[in-house]
């Protein structure tokens, strides 16, 4: 266990100063504006480039699904490459030099269990990978306007909620129940990294699912109206049914005072 993790005697900047990294600390020789100008830009090319084919392949599309498309566009690919990428070198996070690796222990200044293998987020990152593929066809699904699109689209949206409340809870309730911080004492890294960064992650996939509910909801009642609605129904189908076999057609009424006059004739004759 001891050659897996190092505790660290040198400086590192993270919180609590007892966590014992993964691997031996390497400070970051980007500024953290770099990483995240970059970080952003990237990501804004790549949500360019999608709306820019969405639009041009598919203009009918509403503008809630086109911002939909781009979000999965976007979380899959985060899912995929950025939380990939920290599940494939969980164990060696602390001395990743590389764009993504400074990237993930400037985040980890907000949440050190980046920086331990923490087992709890290595599971839920490991599953939070299956979401990437998912994204991606939910984001196909919209523009095919697939049957399936919205079942997809609650799952993965559902999932992401899930993962992201448990992430939220585990680190604010280790703090409150142990005094355990896991993120440094400035603002930036807690209201901003932690909060606001992850409050994303609630937001959306909160509406997603939301449509997806309200959709489902539209499509059932289409299909199956409720019980009180088909009961009214059914009387009405049946008044309606009886009223047209009470009714007699003119011509067969004819018909019938034209049978009993002859009849009634024949029985005069008869009786004279």
């Amino acid at each position: 266990m001891s050659s897996y993790f190092s505790r660290m005697t040198s400086y590192h900047p993270y919180h609590p100063v007892d966590i014992n990294l993964s691997g031996k600390y390497v400070e970051n020789s980007s500024s953290p504006s770099t990483l995240i100008i970059t970080f952003g830009t990237t990501w804004a090319f790549l949500l360019g480039a999608t709306l820019f084919a969405v639009r041009r392949f598919y203009p009918r599309l509403s503008i809630k699904d086109q911002g939909l498309v781009l979000w999965f566009i976007l979380t899959g690919s985060i899912h995929i490459f950025f939380e990939g990428y920290f599940v494939y070198n969980h164990a060696r996070m602390a001395s990743m030099t590389d764009f993504f690796g400074q990237l993930w222990k400037e985040y980890a200044l907000s949440d050190s269990r980046y920086m331990s293998s923490n087992s709890f987020l290595l599971t839920i990152e490991t599953w939070t990978i299956l979401w990437g593929p998912l994204s991606y066809l939910t984001a196909i699904y919209i523009t095919t306007n697939s049957h399936f699109r919205h079942a997809v689209q609650a799952l993965v949206s559902t999932g992401e909620l899930y993962g992201n409340l448990l992430y939220l809870v585990t680190s604010l309730l280790d703090e409150y129940v142990t005094g355990k911080r896991y993120y440094r004492p400035e603002p930036l890294y807690f209201w901003v990294y932690f909060v606001l960064m992850n409050s994303i992650w609630l937001f959306v996939p909160g509406f997603a699912l939301f449509d997806s509910i309200v959709a489902s909801a539209k499509s059932f009642e289409y299909s199956d109206p409720p019980i009180e609605k088909r009961t009214k129904k059914n009387k009405d189908d049946g008044s309606k049914k009886e009223k047209d076999y009470r009714k007699v057609p003119a011509s067969q009424e004819s018909d019938t005072r034209s049978r009993r006059g002859k009849a009634k004739s024949y029985n005069d004759d008869y009786s004279g």
